[in-house]
């Protein structure tokens, strides 16, 4: 049937192309800052595949800053299920190295690591959690309709993306077979480089058919076998001497734990090899890779991909952005694919809310590439090294793709009691304990940060990371995830704590933290309200009330004492995404001139900044031009 076009455009602010994890999380929160939009989605539903599904710990923290963490929590494996990985040689069987355990490591700050457990518990509010995309992503398309009635929209295609200076030209065929056509304001695309990516002339660089894997998502019960503890369970056996080992093992819900009624089982295979989409031919196969040769199995699907390791050469060109793997795609080691996407949208949400309002310069959506492109690069990178560094387990016990007979031997050897067995089996568990740095990477999860963009430098160094990504150092510095600490509501009797995130809220407002000493920065964020309209709210807080003095809150446990960084008197200024935006680590002669001209920097005010660098501030890390007149759109 030919489709009927209307050619009045419909006018919005705002279109999002794609309606996966990015999209969606990208609607909810652009709907909570009260950015008028529209999803469109070529698909009729949400994803049939389970692909990505461990979210860590900062993807839970801004989840739960827009209240969507609660129903995610409800329906997704906790810390109980997720706290350890397994090697083993198979799941079944009862031949002589059948079932036999190579190690495991601790994931997530679970399991027996105390040291591990108390920086996990003690640097966020939530802890990290397993759904996958097959259960999230309804969950997300759920909330963002109900904050988005009839503009979140499955089954409608994009056939055409015209921009120009002003605005951007969509064509859409509805799922009425209808062409309607959208003039926006900016567009995001969360396609996963479908469509947008290439209007812009994005390139993906970096390599590709690094290796050809085989998902099958299946249904069987696999509760005499399965460990609770096990987020994932890894296989190396004689018969499989890949780079993959002989395959990987995760359960995939509803029911969490030994009784999940699904799971996935990921190994690699020959690209030449036809039967890797022959269900007949692969059910025997998992079977014979589980040593469960009587295992009833249902298959749900098949899926063949491609390991590649690639990042967009740009995120944004004018009025059009790309987000999540429209503009970053790497191995799914470290689970960094769906949170860098959850980072993507939460990045850009705050910023596109402040422009639309009038209360920043367009520049500042410029930051969001500045910002964020490093952040995708260094999880490609991490993606790709922890992946690789996966082949060190065969390594350490020997096996050679392609030669049972030798493999067999090698694990003849690593079991046998003599000085050669003990030297196989303490090496293997050097290699096992190196796989933390996938499953227990805090740091690189808590402790990114951004260099440049929207945020003044204070000029001191960045922390020296850990090269092993797990060791975060919490810090106020500017560009800096805001350090979580529990507060108590000065004038609350049930003593309830709440986070220091949660003072941030979820609409597009600054937060300026100070203490007992700092009262003079509450005139100072009153002045920079009205200057630039945008909303500073200010909260004090102090390790205990203080006689005439108006403490909002009380430093539970004195943490955020030995967190923030700050003299007496001094201040934070946090941004809507609750990363520090600037500080001020002393009491200031002049907070209002100061406070000024650091939003003035932030929001690319740039008379502002000029002034600022007038008196001596230090706004190297600032971009902008000059523009002379009124914003326009």
């Amino acid at each position: 049937m030919a489709a009927s076009t209307d050619s009045t455009p419909i006018d919005v602010d705002v279109l999002i192309i794609g309606g996966g994890g990015c999209g969606l999380t990208l609607s909810s929160l652009l709907s909570e800052q009260g950015v008028d939009h529209i999803v469109f989605e070529r698909h009729a539903g949400t994803s049939k595949l389970p692909k990505a599904h461990y979210l860590n710990q900062r993807s839970m923290e801004i989840l739960r800053q827009y209240g969507m963490s609660e129903p995610v929590i409800e329906k997704s494996g906790t810390m109980r299920f997720i706290s350890r990985v397994q090697w083993s040689s198979s799941l079944g069987g009862d031949g002589p190295y059948d079932r036999k355990i190579l190690g495991t490591v601790d994931a997530f700050g679970g399991g027996e690591d105390s040291d591990q457990a108390i920086m996990y518990q003690r640097d966020s509010p939530l802890r990290s959690h397993n759904l996958p995309q097959i259960r999230l992503e309804p969950v997300l398309r759920e909330m963002a309709e109900k904050r988005n009635p009839g503009r979140v929209l499955f089954n409608h295609n994009v056939t055409s993306i015209e921009a120009t200076d002003d605005y951007i030209l969509v064509n859409v065929l509805t799922d009425e077979e209808k062409e309607l056509r959208y003039r926006a304001k900016y567009l995001v695309g969360a396609d996963g480089g479908k469509t947008v990516g290439p209007h812009i002339g994005v390139e993906m660089q970096g390599p590709t058919g690094i290796v050809d894997i085989v998902s099958t998502h299946f249904k069987a019960d696999l509760s005499p076998y399965w460990d609770d503890r096990n987020f994932i369970a890894h296989f190396s056996n004689p018969g499989g001497g890949s780079m993959l080992g002989s395959g990987s093992l995760v359960p995939m819900g509803p029911t969490w734990g030994r009784f999940s009624e699904e799971w996935t089982l990921h190994f690699g295979f020959d690209l030449n090899d036809e039967s890797r989409w022959d269900e007949a031919r692969l059910m025997p196969r998992i079977r014979e890779l589980l040593k469960l040769p009587d295992l009833q199995m249902e298959v749900l699907n098949i899926n063949h991909w491609v390991l590649e390791r690639v990042l967009a050469s740009k995120y944004q060109q004018g009025r059009i952005f790309i987000a999540g793997d429209a503009a970053h795609r790497h191995p799914p080691t470290t689970g960094l694919g769906l949170n860098t996407a959850i980072g993507d949208a939460h990045n850009l949400a705050w910023k596109l809310a402040l422009v639309l309002k009038g209360q920043a310069h367009p520049r500042l959506l410029d930051t969001y590439e500045v910002e964020r492109r490093p952040i995708g690069k260094r999880n490609c990178d991490w993606g790709l090294m922890t992946f690789m560094n996966t082949a060190v387990l065969n390594a350490a016990i020997g096996l050679i793709p392609g030669q049972p007979e030798m493999n067999q031997a090698r694990f003849e050897a690593l079991f046998e009691e003599s000085d050669v067995g003990a030297t196989l089996r303490a090496t293997v568990q050097d290699a096992i304990r190196s796989q933390k740095i996938e499953f227990s990477a805090h740091d690189l999860e808590l402790g990114y940060s951004y260099s440049d963009g929207a945020l003044l430098s204070d000029g001191t160094p960045r922390p020296t990371p850990d090269p092993l990504g797990q060791v975060y150092t919490p810090t106020t510095r500017p560009g800096h995830r805001l350090p979580h600490a529990w507060l108590r509501v000065n004038d609350d009797k049930n003593h309830n704590l709440i986070s220091t995130h949660d003072l941030v809220g979820k609409g597009a407002d600054f937060l300026l933290l100070t203490d007992s000493k700092g009262s003079a920065w509450g005139s100072a964020a009153q002045h920079v309200s009205q200057r630039f309209g945008v909303t500073v709210n200010i909260a004090t807080v102090d390790t205990q009330p203080i006689h005439g003095k108006d403490i909002m809150y009380i430093d539970h446990n004195s943490t955020w004492a030995s967190l923030n960084q700050l003299q007496p008197g001094g201040a934070i200024l946090v941004r809507p995404d609750n990363m520090v935006a600037w500080r001020s680590s002393r009491p200031s002669d002049d907070g209002a001139r100061d406070l000024a001209k650091a939003m003035g920097a932030i929001l690319k005010d740039v008379e502002e900044c000029r002034d600022g660098e007038k008196n001596g501030l230090d706004v190297k890390s600032t971009q902008f031009h000059i523009v002379r007149g009124n914003i326009k759109f």
